[in-house]
This record gives structure tokens, sequence and C-alpha cells, in this order.
């Protein structure tokens, strides 16, 4: 079975990169673009791994991981960051992300990062 990841991005035409990229690369992938939709897309879903963006439409993804990484239901999920901040801006907030990779990145250094994490 192919592993699945769950990738949250508001801007739409990121999302859709992230999500091709990665089904090319065999993964089975769905993406929202609303940070609301997280929860009940993580229950439904049942990722192997998120991918997520920080700047969110209403929300932080490193806000959003921090309570992933804090319930008991969805603590062993992998969550990779992806900005555009500078690292320094990045890690300005503290976060419990297993990996963060910033713009722009290879679509190759983002297989490798999502391929270690699942592994």
């Amino acid at each position: 079975m192919n592993s699945k990841i769950l990738v949250l991005d508001d801007d739409l035409s990121n999302a859709d990169a992230i999500r091709l990229v990665l089904e090319d690369c065999s993964f089975n992938v769905r993406s929202i673009s609303l940070a609301e939709e997280l929860s009940s897309a993580v229950q439904e879903f049942e990722p192997d791994l998120i991918v997520m963006d920080i700047l969110l439409d209403k929300g932080d993804g490193r806000e959003l991981c921090n309570a992933l990484k804090t319930n008991q239901r969805t603590c062993h999920i992998p969550v990779l960051l992806i900005t555009a901040m500078l690292e320094t801006q990045a890690k300005r907030i503290f976060n419990l992300a297993d990996d963060i990779i910033y713009k722009p990145f290879s679509y190759n250094k983002l297989y490798t990062k999502v391929a270690s994490l699942i592994n």
C-alpha cells in the first residue's frame, strides 16, 4: 500500500504542484486549502505524513503542528512544514515539526525529505 500524505496549503497552485510531484512518486496524496479542514481530513484520510505551509489563510502551520503533536491521537504523524520565511523568522514560534523545508525548494529535495520522514 502506498503511503498517504496530506498536504495543507492555502495557495492552491502550490498545493497542486506538491500533490502532483508526490503522486508522481507513487504516494497517495490528498490536498486541502483551509486550516479548519485539517482535523476532519486527518481523521478521514489517516495520513502517514502531513506537509503543511506555515502561513495559512486562518492560522499558523506551526501552531496547527503543535496541536497535532500534543494530541495523543495524532502525535505519531510526522509533520513537514514548508515556508518562504527565513529560517530565523520560521523559528520565532516554537514548533514540534519533524522537519521544515524552505522555499524555493527542488522537487527532489521535497521527495528526499518526505521519504525520510515516512521511513
